[in-house]
């Protein structure tokens, strides 16, 4: 039997340029966002996440929702993305909860609902990347462990992928299998040289770091909120604007641009995920946004190189900008119905 055969005709068809979309697991079509949003989103939320916190690293506290089926069996560690919080992603939690997974999903350090580190709470800033994956560990160990799902899988999205990658090279028996969705294993720099820009980066940090305060990086700033036409990140409208209309409604999960500090060690995380990926057993699946602006796509390809992703390379989605769990609904599809085939294998 082909578990896989509903999901990869679907993703075989949108990536031939088909017009048609398949929909095998009934996800939720862009003409029913706004309903979902205003109406259904929030009565799930209420009735099925219990919305907690533990203390990380240096007492920082770290948010976290979990979304108990009657028995915890199959769950799914949802990993977010840098300026994003867990309360994103209410739309994908009600597709996933819909197929009978239980879910974790958990706002990192200095973002979302977590505790901010620095006094201007909306600049993007870690001491240490790998915080991030300290922190992951302890979710799993206090929280999810303690549920004893039968089986836990993990996805995660853009920087969460860098932040996956590193957790599953250390502890890659914590996850049955994981999804990576355009990982940040390298930030689009835009042609500027890599070495440069770390270079650049950690001289700013430091130097500014004495004159008080870590400063932005350069070109970064306070949160702004973009048009939808301005975008660059989805084709959705519908879904765009719902994440966009939440950041106002919940101003206190808005996150500015990264500071030089935070480029620094986000690009030294994403270079050690690449190096360090031939460590990871899990199985994997990288799902690429073929015209991402975002993250470096070739750093996704060397990655998958070293990682075994299934295929051997990236399940490259043709046309889908960076977020993929908020596009259209052709890339949104295809990106889904790909995961959910790849759990169900194991």
């Amino acid at each position: 039997m082909n578990l896989l055969s509903p999901a990869l005709l679907a993703l075989t068809l949108f990536s031939a340029g088909a017009l048609a979309v398949n929909n095998p697991y009934q996800l939720t079509p862009e003409a029913d966002v706004a309903t979902l949003h205003q109406q259904t989103l929030p009565d799930f939320w209420r009735q099925h996440a219990v919305e907690s916190a533990f203390k990380g690293k240096d007492g920082i506290t770290i948010r976290y929702a979990a979304l108990r089926q009657a028995k915890v069996d199959r769950a799914i560690l949802i990993v977010n993305g840098r300026v994003e919080s867990y309360l994103k992603y209410q739309e994908l939690a009600w597709d996933l909860w819909r197929q009978g997974y239980s879910l974790y999903l958990i706002d990192h350090r200095g973002q979302g609902l977590s505790d901010r580190l620095l006094a201007d709470q909306e600049k993007g800033y870690v001491d240490q990347f790998d915080d991030y994956v300290l922190d992951l560990k302890q979710f799993h160990d206090e929280v999810i462990a303690q549920d004893q799902p039968a089986k836990l899988f993990l996805l995660a999205h853009s920087m969460g992928g860098a932040i996956s990658a590193r957790y599953l090279e250390r502890w890659p028996d914590d996850i049955e299998a994981a999804v990576l969705s355009s990982p940040m294993m390298g930030i689009n720099l835009g042609g500027l040289p890599k070495w440069l820009a770390k270079g650049l980066a950690a001289t700013i940090g430091t130097v500014g770091g004495w004159l008080g305060e870590p400063p932005y990086g350069p070109g970064q700033g306070p949160y702004e909120s973009h048009d939808f036409a301005d975008n660059g990140l989805s084709h959705s409208e519908a879904r765009y604007q719902a994440f966009r209309e939440l950041y106002e409604q919940r101003p206190q999960i808005k996150l500015g641009g990264a500071t030089a500090h935070w480029i620094y060690q986000g690009l030294t995380g994403a270079d050690a995920a690449v190096a360090e990926a031939g460590a990871i057993k899990t199985p994997l699946l990288l799902l690429q946004a073929g015209d991402d602006g975002v993250v470096d796509n070739a750093a996704q390809d060397a990655f998958c190189a070293l990682a075994r992703c299934e295929g051997g390379k990236p399940l490259r989605i043709e046309g889908a900008w960076h977020e993929l769990f908020m596009e259209a609904d052709p890339q949104r599809q295809a990106a889904l119905n790909a995961t959910l085939a790849f759990f169900a294998r194991y």
